[in-house]
């Protein structure tokens, strides 16, 4: 696999969510409180519920992509070489061989942006596979068969946040329609270039600063690598109260998370499930394998089917606590925390 990059914590993935416990922003609500007594009062599986269709949507439990009508576009068969095979996945994502997406930021110095071809459904099973090539395709391209919009048109899909059409939003999101589809999102087809970036380049420990990564030998955040899986992450230092304030359920994973895909060097890189979780839209529940906030109990509102406490209805000032929006993106980007400059702020869930 050469480099891909795409979408994570971008709110633009089609999801449902709530709003907090006495937060009255939308017409849909929490019920049961707050913080971490979060009670979703609406179906978890939200948006993907696929109109009615429920998990079949996606998991088709019969002919893989021709039980669910094959290739949405085309009417013909669907073409993925595992639609249906792995994870009785039920989309056509045989379009989405090959093509190359070039995502993330650019600037003067970086007029292409960063490229990867993705070709991980292109072998013949799935023993054939690499673990990138297997963790690509579970934790991107199967988003992608959907989520593009460009060469890959996906089924059931409004280009609408589900959130959004519910009015479970705060006001102050505005009123202009927020896309779900990466490679169709209102800036010309086959843009990708406004997209969180993913993929092997996109390794956890570029973001998280070489003084954090772990790899240069620094106390801060260590990956415990056993049989090419992250078996244990150490914390200490900064990185560790950074832990004690909100926790790290996107890098150290939850109850409904997929293992953190490793590249040939065994390093973690983020792909759309590192941010996302696709079952469960709005709450997050604590575990003794990923607590927050130092808590192995609790639920947690969170919007867009993110992967950790996410409650973009806290719209409270809070002065001398930080919102768990911005936490959860410091799990990565730790150079901007309270804690890598000298700060010790509880989060506010």
């Amino acid at each position: 696999m050469k480099k891909v990059l795409a979408i994570l914590a971008m709110a633009s993935v089609a999801t449902f969510a709530m709003a907090a416990g006495g937060v009255t922003a939308g017409t849909v609500a929490m019920t049961g409180g707050s913080g971490n007594a979060v009670t979703p009062a609406i179906d978890v599986l939200g948006a993907h519920n696929n109109y009615g269709r429920g998990c079949a949507g996606c998991h088709a439990p019969h002919s893989g992509a021709n039980g669910n009508g094959g290739n949405a576009i085309s009417g013909g068969a669907g073409a993925g070489a595992f639609s249906g095979v792995n994870a009785l996945f039920g989309q056509d994502y045989g379009s989405l061989n090959g093509i190359v997406i070039n995502t993330g930021d650019i600037s003067p110095t970086n007029t292409t942006g960063n490229s990867y071809t993705l070709t991980v459904a292109s072998s013949g099973s799935p023993a054939a596979m690499t673990n990138q090539q297997y963790s690509d395709l579970r934790g991107i391209v199967m988003c992608l068969a959907c989520h593009d919009g460009n060469v890959a048109k996906g089924a059931m899909m409004q280009n609408q946040a589900y959130e959004q059409q519910i009015n479970a939003l705060p006001t102050s999101y505005g009123s202009g329609k927020i896309p779900t589809l990466l490679g169709n999102n209102g800036a010309g087809a086959g843009v990708y270039n406004n997209d969180h970036p993913i993929g092997e380049t996109a390794l956890v420990n570029k973001a998280i600063g070489t003084a954090y990564s772990g790899f240069s030998g620094t106390p801060g955040l260590t990956w415990n690598i056993v049989n090419n899986a992250i078996s244990s992450i150490t914390y200490s230092g900064a990185y560790a109260q950074f832990v004690a304030s909100y926790g790290v359920p996107a890098i150290g994973k939850g109850a409904y998370s997929y293992g953190t895909p490793l590249d040939s060097s065994n390093r973690p890189y983020v792909v759309c499930t590192t941010c996302h979780n696709q079952h469960v839209m709005n709450v997050y529940a604590a575990s003794a394998n990923n607590p927050i906030a130092g808590s192995a109990t609790g639920t947690y509102a969170t919007f867009f089917f993110i992967n950790g406490p996410y409650n973009v209805n806290d719209v409270t000032p809070h002065p001398t606590t930080a919102n768990s929006t911005t936490q959860f993106c410091r799990q990565c980007h730790f150079g901007e925390s309270n804690e890598a400059n000298g700060g010790t702020l509880t989060t506010s869930f």
